[in-house]
């Protein structure tokens, strides 16, 4: 079920496994205030229908800024999603090696503390979701 539209972002909520999926939207230089205001609405809806689960795909989107600017944008949201009761984040990751650097950086640096997996495909990624949680593993 469609919990949220915009043009950037569209975030699909299965309450029968308790997972939020996401495509990564497009990140380009102009957009910034809107991709940080639309990871800030992830976490709200994260946190008021307290989600567990969260699978995020970036196959399909694009960065157009440095990966430093990007590292940040990054380590702002995970900040921000460890203040809510989330338990687990499935990436499917680009092909992009400075992206997924960076992207470990970020969790390094801010000391990410929910289960994080990254997946090659979707499939995966919601098998390690729909199985037990995150204390268990």
């Amino acid at each position: 079920m469609i919990i949220y539209k915009s043009g950037l972002l569209t975030l699909d909520y299965d309450p029968g496994y308790d997972i939020l999926y996401i495509n990564w939207p497009d990140v380009q230089e102009y957009l910034i205030p809107e991709l940080r205001q639309s990871l800030s609405i992830v976490v709200d809806h994260v946190r008021s229908y307290d989600i567990k689960n969260l699978m995020v795909d970036t196959t399909k989107s694009t960065l157009e800024i440095s990966a430093d600017e990007y590292k940040e944008v990054l380590k702002e949201f995970g900040r921000n999603l460890t203040s809510t009761r989330l338990q687990k984040l499935a990436r499917v990751l680009t092909l992009n090696e400075t992206r997924e650097t960076k992207i470990e950086e970020a969790k390094n640096e801010i000391h990410f503390a929910i289960a994080l997996r990254t997946f090659s495909n979707k499939e995966e990624a919601l098998h390690w979701l729909k199985g037990p949680t995150a204390s268990s593993n």
